[in-house]
């Protein structure tokens, strides 16, 4: 039997056991009967009346929470797995949602942000533009998270006018101060302003990222560094890699990655 039959049945159950023990204990054995007046209605008509349409109401209702709830759970579980850094799984529950509701643009936002933070940047790409399409405006929530991981990707890529455009299409105020500067950074470090990128880097709200990307933050700023004083440092390349390697970041930063190389590991 369906789960969703047994439901059914359990609360028909339900349904009528409340009528039964209304019924029963509605009734005072100690009192009198008191004669019925023909024209009222029964307890029974008045049991159908009142209470019954309630509780189809709330049956309804968790009926109607639970199938949201069902809808979302892939969301759910892909953003508990991220948090515990565990990207290709993350992205396989948002494929799932994904295919489950094509129309909504948290879909290919939410692939396309860990294909990113996997370093997969030109697929990335493809599905940030994608949610940037359905949203169209239209989902207040993702007025400055679509422009903000399109800026990032594009940074990534060496897409510099595009990057700055995403930027600017930030709504004011809305957007993330650390991802901001982290793109800024980015642009700054291929145009070669070593000490410009690092005041982005080293801002509060950088210091602050994890995953891939704040291990990117790290190691972009250890590459500003060799830049523009010669001092080679460390870089972990398990923080900056995670689940992934170093060769799509290669087609698209090729500089970035032979300093990676060469960088003692921790």
């Amino acid at each position: 039997m369906k789960q969703s039959m047994k439901t059914l049945l359990l609360w028909l159950a339900l349904i009528i056991g409340f009528v039964a023990f209304y019924n029963f204990f509605s009734n005072d054995p100690s009192r009198p009967p008191v004669p019925r007046d023909p024209d009222a209605p029964s307890v029974w008509t008045s049991i159908l009346t009142t209470w019954v349409p309630v509780l189809l109401l709330f049956l309804f209702f968790v009926f109607f929470m639970r199938r949201m709830r069902n809808q979302h759970a892939p969301t759910h579980d892909g953003v508990r797995l991220l948090y515990q850094g565990r990207y290709v799984q993350a992205l396989q529950k948002f494929e799932e949602y994904r295919l489950a509701q094509p129309q909504q643009p948290a879909g290919p936002f939410n692939t396309g942000s860990t294909k990113m933070q996997l370093w997969k940047l030109e697929s990335a790409l493809i599905d940030l533009q994608a949610s940037e399409k359905l949203a169209n405006g239209k989902v207040p929530t993702m007025a400055a998270l679509i422009p903000e991981h399109l800026a990032l990707t594009l940074a990534l890529l060496g897409r510099e006018g595009e990057a700055r455009r995403q930027l600017a299409a930030i709504p004011a105020g809305q957007g993330d101060p650390g991802r901001v500067a982290l793109v800024e950074g980015i642009l700054l470090a291929r145009s070669g302003d070593a000490v410009g990128a690092r005041a982005k880097l080293n801002t509060f709200e950088v210091k602050q990222m994890a995953g891939t990307v704040g291990g990117l933050a790290r190691a972009l700023d250890a590459f500003c560094i060799e830049r523009s004083t010669g001092e080679l440092r460390h870089v972990d390349r398990i923080a900056l890699f995670g689940e992934t390697g170093p060769e799509e970041l290669r087609r698209a930063w090729p500089e970035f990655i032979a300093f990676v190389e060469r960088a003692p590991a921790w």
